[in-house]
């Protein structure tokens, strides 16, 4: 240690097993693992770590507004297309309805990889506030939209708010949250991606009731203006995350950031914490330094520890998309229109209200329990709702050739098998991949956290 932390903190070192004894100030002795001279974050904790202060809750909240803006803009649009007719030009056909739908998962591919790659350069809060000038210039080119193409645009530079901040919200509160509960902090990002789906469900199904369908879905799309440009004024009260601060060489602002966050902990804590920051960052650094970016690209699949950590959190980011739960969230609308509901908006508040619950009670036990464990309880049963689903819909659709056709009276007891097998699928998927797979930046390497969360978000997207 460094002579001038001598009088703060006295460390025993034993090289027998790599481990730092500290003994501090506050009465509370930690254990930090090193290894190549880097203390473990997880092992130095302050007292009363676990109590969230008003000033970070401020901070988690204001954050998580991206988390929202991702949940409306992708859960808006099953309740939004079918009310457009032919306030485009003509009745959309099949392919232009999808092309649209799909025009935000394009744009999150550019969206998540080009902001997340610079989110080191930028800095977070510059790519949270590019990711909020897309979502609101997207929304209001869909509103103003009189053409096929003008739409598809306007989805396009929505998708790129979404990418970016599916990437970027997740990356910053993990920085800045407490070890201690740092899981449930990301949570309530998670949690508020299906809290914008909820509130897009139930605007639409309140809009498909009382509201003309020419303007409808125009004020539907236009809303999501109201949080992104909320989002993009308090961003000014958010602090630069410690490790982009320290990057940049404002150690006094990083520090001052620190003590905002662990308003318990003493001086000998907060300088432990800065510490631990900068000996990450310079880990970082010495990596942009001395390889360029074709060869840092390189060294993110020959490393082992690198690579074993892209692939695993890539390859969780990839499964929860291709549980398909998107997809049944942007078609809800249609799918429980064409089983014969009234309202098909008003259904869609099921998959959306059982997700949003299930994942709050998710986030609530993850620290807990663990994300592995999670996974591994609850996973099988979205295999048994998958093959439920499988079997109902066979079923359902015989007497039409296997298609859902809109003219067409289905039996009551076949519907309500379907929508059973979709609440069995949405509740494991609300406990797990919901939300599990926005904790990825945990089980990446710091110095490639932020580039490694842009591959795996990516790989989602792509998926």
């Amino acid at each position: 240690m460094p002579d001038g932390d001598k009088n703060q903190t006295s460390v025993n070192v034993s090289k027998e097993d790599s481990k730092v004894e500290i003994e501090h100030y506050e009465s509370v002795s930690h254990i930090a693992n090193t290894y190549d001279g880097l203390i473990d974050e997880n092992l130095v904790r302050a007292e009363n770590e676990d109590k969230v202060t008003p000033y970070f809750m401020f901070l988690i909240l204001v954050a998580a507004i991206a988390g929202f803006l991702f949940g409306y803009d992708t859960g808006i649009i099953g309740a939004a297309l079918p009310m457009v007719g032919t306030a485009l030009g003509h009745t959309l056909s099949a392919t232009e309805s999808e092309i649209i739908t799909a025009g935000t998962t394009i744009g999150a591919i550019f969206g998540a990889s080009i902001l997340g790659a610079m989110a080191d350069k930028l800095g977070r809060k510059w790519a949270m506030v590019i990711s909020d000038i897309a979502f609101t210039a997207g929304a209001i080119i869909i509103a103003a939209s009189f053409s096929v193409p003008q739409i598809i645009v306007g989805r396009l530079v929505l998708g790129v708010g979404v990418g970016g901040a599916a990437v970027i919200a997740p990356l910053y509160i993990a920085e800045l949250a407490p070890t201690a509960v740092r899981g449930r902090c990301v949570g309530v990002n998670a949690f508020f991606i299906p809290f914008g789906q909820v509130v897009a469900s139930a605007i639409g199904a309140g809009f498909q009731a009382g509201v003309p369908y020419h303007i409808g879905w125009r004020i539907l799309f236009a809303l999501g203006v109201v949080p992104s440009v909320a989002q993009l004024c308090l961003m000014h009260y958010l602090p630069e995350s410690p490790r982009v601060l320290v990057l940049r060489g404002k150690e006094d602002e990083a520090r001052a950031c620190l003590k905002k966050i662990y308003g318990t902990a003493t001086d000998d804590i907060i300088d432990l914490k800065l510490r631990i920051v900068k000996q990450y960052v310079a880990a970082t650094t010495i990596m942009q330094r001395d390889l360029s970016f074709t060869e840092r690209a390189k060294k993110y699949w020959t490393h082992k520890p690198y690579r074993r950590a892209i692939i695993s959190v890539s390859g969780v980011q990839a499964f929860g998309q291709l549980t398909g739960f998107n997809t049944l969230l942007y078609y809800s609308g249609t799918i429980f229109g064409l089983l014969g509901l009234k309202n098909g908006s008003a259904a869609g508040l099921i998959p959306s209200c059982l997700n949003a619950a299930f994942v709050f009670i998710g986030m609530s036990i993850v620290d807990k329990v663990g994300r592995r464990k999670l996974m591994v309880i609850f996973i099988p049963g979205m295999m048994v709702a998958f093959t439920w689903t499988i079997i109902s819909f066979h079923y359902l659709t015989k007497p039409t050739g296997g298609l859902l056709l809109e003219d067409y009276q289905y039996p009551t007891a076949l519907v309500g098998s379907v929508l059973g097998s979709i609440v069995l699928f949405v509740i494991p998927y609300g406990l797990t991949y919901s939300h599990i797979i926005w904790y990825q930046s945990e089980f990446l390497p710091l110095e490639i956290r932020a580039a490694g969360s842009a591959i795996s978000t990516t790989c989602c997207w792509l998926a």
